[in-house]
């Protein structure tokens, strides 16, 4: 019995380690996502992932030189292509 939650509490410690590392590179706090991670590890993992993922789904293409620029951008910052705002 004992040697079975040992094994459980590694198992979780370990397991928390994958969506802090993920978060960690998204600029977030490696410990706190870890003990998320440890406790509630499938959730974690996908929030873990989507951090992020408004700032691409609010960028549009430049016309011109096809690089991302942010939605309300009015022109592209790499190549200056002025984008017409037809509101």
């Amino acid at each position: 019995m004992t040697n079975t939650i040992i094994i459980i509490v590694v198992v979780a410690a370990l397991a928390g380690l994958l969506p802090a590392f993920i978060a960690q590179l998204k600029g977030k706090s490696f410990v706190r996502w870890w003990v998320y991670g440890v406790f509630l590890f499938p959730v974690a993992l996908v929030h873990a992932l989507s951090i992020g993922m408004g700032a691409i789904l609010q960028t549009k293409r430049c016309g011109y030189c096809r690089s991302m620029v942010r939605m309300d951008a009015p022109h592209c910052p790499r190549c200056g292509y002025e984008f017409i705002d037809w509101s």
